[in-house]
């Protein structure tokens, strides 16, 4: 899976909820993603919209899992345009995409056993979210949790920026809040035939589901939707056939330039 190809838009909605990002800055950070194919995480840092530290506590919210002050009081939510980044870009331009779990246990933080487990019962319950179980069952702490989703998307965030002295506090699933469903695709004598897959609470959930799902099957397409109240609608696609045209016509590219010129930055 190419990282240009995860959900960013609704990510990017996320932010903008949670006061952490201006919608003017998320809409030209999307826009860069797009040309260049980077993270929006390191986007966003790069350009002084939001902390590498806060974004990491807003992604480890959506695992359902909120650092808070030892005080009990909820970490205040600024963002300063001002101040710099206070993370490091980590990797190059064309960066892949990690799903989480895979990439906590490769660096060590869980088991594969450990993670194996937490999948088990996030199967069993579809409405938990997986860094929600793995912080429960005591194999990773919050703050650790953060700082491997910061990574995820890009970013190199130290636990101890995260705060000197914090707890962990679960944030259960609201009501009316929306859930993802991820919808494997196949045409058959010229059918379209849609079978669900993984329904979840959690969009970071859904898309490193549809992630490996895509390199385990290699399915003709996948979708994402977002299910709400007020009706649904398809957040991401993913096409098979696309997918290929579009490595095709970048080959030559590379082949000649050594990279990519169509998704290369030259900015500072």
């Amino acid at each position: 899976m190419d990282q240009a190809d995860f959900p960013w838009q609704p990510l990017g909605a996320v932010l903008v909820e949670e006061h952490l990002v201006a919608q003017a800055a998320l809409e030209r950070a999307l826009e860069e993603q797009r040309r260049t194919g980077r993270l929006l995480g390191q986007i966003l840092v790069r350009n002084g919209a939001v902390t590498g530290a806060a974004l990491a506590r807003a992604l480890a919210k959506q695992h359902g899992v909120e650092l808070r002050d030892a005080d009990d009081a909820e970490v205040e939510r600024v963002v300063d345009l001002g101040e710099p980044p206070d993370s490091t870009l980590r990797g190059g331009w064309q960066r892949p995409w990690k799903p989480l779990g895979k990439l906590l246990v490769e660096k060590g933080l869980v088991s594969e056993r450990a993670l194996g487990e937490a999948l088990i019962e996030k199967s069993d319950h579809p409405d938990r979210r997986l860094g929600e179980i793995l912080v429960e069952r005591g194999h990773i702490t919050g703050a650790a949790l953060a700082s491997a989703l910061a990574e995820q998307h890009g970013l190199h965030v130290e636990t101890g920026e995260l705060g000197a002295d914090v707890e962990t506090v679960a944030v259960p699933v609201a009501p009316g809040q929306p859930s993802y469903k991820v919808f494997a695709i196949s045409f058959e004598f010229g059918q379209q035939k849609r079978t669900v897959v993984y329904e979840g609470p959690n969009l970071l959930d859904a898309a490193d589901f549809a992630c490996e799902y895509i390199d385990r099957t290699e399915p003709d397409a996948v979708e994402i939707d977002q299910h709400a109240a007020d009706g649904h609608e398809t957040v991401w696609t993913y096409s098979r056939e696309r997918a290929a045209a579009e490595s095709s016509a970048s080959k030559p590219l590379v082949e000649t330039f050594g990279f990519d010129p169509a998704r290369w930055d030259v900015r500072p």
